[in-house]
C-alpha cells in the first residue's frame, strides 16, 4: 500500500505500516525529516548509496561529491567529505535552481574497510566518482573518528567508463578482501547514446593493458585488488588479465556478498567462499538477478535474461543509416534502415557456450512475440520491468529477525518504488518463491542497508524522473532524499537476539519453502542430530491443525486441504528441543 506522507511528522513519529503480499507488521520511521530543524542537517542531496557501519552510524554517498555520516537514533548528519569540485556531474536545473535531471554518473558506490570502527588504521572509505565526463576513479579516503572528516586520497585506480547513461556504479568488498565494481555498457545504442557501439563482450587488449585504457571494461564487473591492483586468481580473457571478472552486463546497480549463516554484530561476517549476487536492469523486459561467478559470460547485448526469445532482440543502432540525425525509437521490435538484427536464439558461440543465465529473469514479456512491444495498464510507468537499483542478502538470527525471510535476497526498485523479496533454497543458489512486494511508495529507493538490530534503511531519490525510460516517473514523490528505516513490530517467535550472550553455534540448518504456499510446503535439512524430527502447525488461535513426524533430510507436507490464512510451523527434535518456528502463509 502507499505510505503516506505526513506534514510536519517529528522524528520520533513511528508509522504503522504493512506489507502488501503478507500480514507482517512494520513500523516506518522517515529517520531525516524534521521541519523545525534546518533542512541542511537533513535532507540528502541525490543519495546513491547507503551503508550501514559498525560504530552503528550510516554513511551516505551523495552525487554531487559528498558523503555524509547519520546518526541512526537522531538523524542527525555531518558531511565528512566534499569534493564536489573534483566531482563531474549532469544536472539539468529549471529557472529556480532545483534539479529536473540528474544523470548516472556523479559521486557513485562505497564500501567501508572491513576493520572500519573495529581495527586500528583501517578506518578507510573507498568511494567511486567521475571526474570526467567519461572517466571515472575508485577512491579510497582515511576517516579520523576525532575530527569526523576524511582526508589522504589515494586513488587505486581511474580511466573507468562513465557517462550519463548506465554508468552503473555500485561498489562492495567482498568475502575475498577484494573489491568487486559494476561498470555498466555506458547506455550505449539507445537514446542520447544510440549512435555508440556497445563493448560489453569486449575484452580489453594487451596494448590497452600496457596503455592504461579501460575504455573496454564497460559492461563488466570488475575485481580489484585493495590497492587498486589486478588480483593474481582474476579470469584470464583471450589471454590477458585485467580487472575484469564478468562480461556481458548492461546495468548491474545491485551487487552484495553473501554472509554467515548464523553471524552476528554489528559487522555481520562475509564468507570468504561465499557468493557474489548481483541484480540488473533490463532493457523493456528481464531485469536479472545473478550469481556473478568469474570468467562468465552474461548475454548482453545479445541476450536479455534467458535465450527465451521473446521480447527482445538485438537491434544495432549505431548502424543505422544517417544515426545522428534520426530520433531513437524505445522498441525493439522497430529496426532503423541499415542496422542489423540478431535474435537470442542466434547468439555467438562464443556468447552461448560460456553465458551464465541468471537465477531469475523478472518480467521476461508480455507475450509469445519475439519482438512485441510491452505497453502495460497494471500499474508500471511504461514498460513491465521494476528497474532493480540495489539488492542485499538477509542475514540469519539478525536482531528482532524476521521469521521465514532466512536466505532471502531484498530488492530495491526505481519503478512504483517497492521492496521485492526472493526467497533462496538453503544453497543460496537457487530462488524458490515468488516475488514478494514490501514497502510499496510513490518514491525511487536507490539503495538498501540493514542493521544488526533487524531495521531496513532505504534511502530515497530527490528528485522523480531521470534519463531515459524513467523520464516517465512521476514527479511527485512520498519522500525525496529521505532515510526511511523499517522495523519489523511482529514476534520474532523465539529467535534470539543477537546480543545474547552465550548463544549456541547453529550448526545446522534447517529451510521451509515455498511461503507463501499453495498446495504442499517443503522442510530441507542438514546436519540435524537427533532424529526423528515432529513438525506440528497450528492456527493463530493455537489449535494445531496438522502433526507428523520425519526422519529424513527432506519432507513434503500437504497442505491443500487446509483454509487459507496464517499458521506456525513448529520443528521439534527427538529430546524435545524446538529448532525451528516459522510463520506460515497459505494462499
Amino acid at each position: 500500500m502507499k505510505t503516506p506522507l505526513l506534514a510536519g511528522c517529528l522524528l520520533t513519529l513511528l508509522i504503522p505500516v504493512m506489507s502488501a503480499a503478507q500480514d507482517e507488521p512494520f513500523s516506518l520511521r522517515v529517520l531525516n525529516q524534521a521541519p523545525a530543524i534546518p533542512a541542511n542537517r537533513y535532507k540528502l542531496m541525490h543519495p546513491f548509496d547507503i551503508v550501514y557501519g559498525a560504530d552503528n552510524f550510516l554513511y551516505i554517498t551523495e552525487k554531487p561529491g559528498r558523503i555524509s555520516r547519520v546518526d541512526t537514533g537522531t538523524g542527525i548528519r555531518k558531511i565528512i567529505l566534499d569534493i564536489q569540485d573534483e566531482v563531474y556531474l549532469n544536472i539539468s536545473r529549471n529557472g529556480g535552481g532545483g534539479a529536473t535531471d540528474v544523470k548516472q554518473n556523479g559521486m557513485l558506490g562505497m564500501a567501508l574497510h572491513p576493520g572500519f570502527s573495529r581495527v586500528p588504521g583501517k578506518d578507510s572509505i573507498y568511494v567511486a566518482y567521475s571526474y570526467s565526463s567519461t572517466s571515472l576513479r575508485i577512491s579510497r579516503f582515511h576517516y579520523n573518528a576525532a575530527t569526523q572528516t576524511c582526508g589522504n586520497e589515494t586513488v587505486l585506480l581511474q580511466g573507468i567508463p562513465a557517462n550519463v547513461d548506465h554508468s552503473s556504479g555500485r561498489l562492495i568488498i567482498g568475502g575475498d578482501d577484494c573489491i568487486y565494481y559494476s561498470c555498466g555498457d555506458q547506455g550505449s545504442n539507445q537514446f542520447g547514446n544510440k549512435c555508440k557501439q556497445i563493448l560489453s563482450q569486449d575484452i580489453p587488449t594487451s596494448t590497452q593493458m600496457q596503455n592504461g585504457d579501460y575504455r573496454n571494461y564497460a559492461g563488466k564487473i570488475l575485481r580489484i585488488a585493495m590497492d587498486g591492483s589486478i588480483p593474481a586468481d582474476n579470469p584470464v580473457w583471450g589471454g590477458i588479465r585485467s580487472h575484469v571478472f564478468t562480461i556481458g552486463h548492461r546495468n548491474p546497480q545491485g551487487l552484495v556478498w553473501q554472509k554467515e549463516a548464523g553471524s552476528s554484530g554489528p559487522f555481520p561476517t562475509l564468507k570468504s567462499d561465499g557468493r557474489l549476487y548481483s541484480s540488473e536492469h533490463g532493457p523493456n523486459t528481464d531485469d536479472e538477478i545473478n550469481i556473478i561467478e568469474g570468467g562468465k559470460n552474461y548475454g548482453w547485448p545479445y541476450i536479455a535474461g534467458d535465450t527465451d526469445n521473446i521480447n527482445y532482440q538485438y537491434v544495432r543502432w549505431f548502424e543505422a543509416n544517417n544515426c545522428g540525425s534520426i530520433g531513437y525509437v524505445e522498441n525493439s521490435a522497430y529496426v532503423p534502415n541499415g542496422a542489423s538484427v540478431t535474435l537470442e536464439k542466434n547468439a555467438p558461440a562464443s556468447v552461448k557456450n560460456n553465458f551464465r543465465k541468471p537465477i531469475r529473469a523478472v518480467y521476461t514479456g508480455c507475450g509469445s512475440n519475439p519482438v512485441q512491444q510491452c505497453e502495460v495498464a497494471n500499474g508500471y510507468l511504461k514498460f513491465p520491468t521494476i528497474a532493480p537499483s540495489s539488492i542485499e542478502f538477509y542475514e540469519l538470527n539478525m536482531g528482532a529477525a524476521i521469521p521465514g525471510w532466512y536466505p532471502s535476497l531484498l530488492v530495491t526498485t526505481l519503478k512504483k518504488g517497492t521492496v521485492y523479496r526472493y526467497k533462496l533454497d538453503p544453497t543460496g543458489t537457487t530462488i524458490i518463491s515468488d516475488s514478494i512486494p514490501y514497502f510499496k511508495s510513490y518514491d525511487r529507493y536507490r539503495d538498501i542497508a540493514l542493521s544488526p538490530d533487524g531495521k531496513i534503511f532505504l534511502i530515497t531519490d530527490s528528485i522523480g524522473s531521470t534519463s531515459g525510460p524513467s523520464s516517465h516517473n512521476p514527479s511527485t514523490l512520498d519522500h525525496r532524499g529521505a532515510i526511511l528505516v523499517y522495523k519489523y513490530t511482529g514476534s520474532s517467535l523465539g529467535l534470539p537476539e543477537p546480543e545474547t550472550p552465550n548463544r549456541p553455534e547453529q550448526k545446522f540448518s534447517i529451510s521451509i519453502y515455498p511461503n507463501p504456499a499453495s498446495s504442499q510446503l517443503s522442510i530441507a535439512m542438514s546436519k540435524v542430530k537427533h532424529l526423528p524430527i515432529q513438525y506440528q502447525l497450528h492456527d493463530l488461535a493455537g489449535r494445531m491443525v496438522l502433526s507428523g513426524s520425519t526422519s529424513k533430510d527432506r519432507n513434503t507436507i500437504a497442505v491443500t486441504p487446509l483454509p487459507r490464512g496464517m499458521y506456525v510451523l513448529s520443528l521439534i527434535d527427538a529430546n524435545g528441543t524446538e529448532l525451528r518456528r516459522e510463520k506460515i502463509i497459505l494462499q
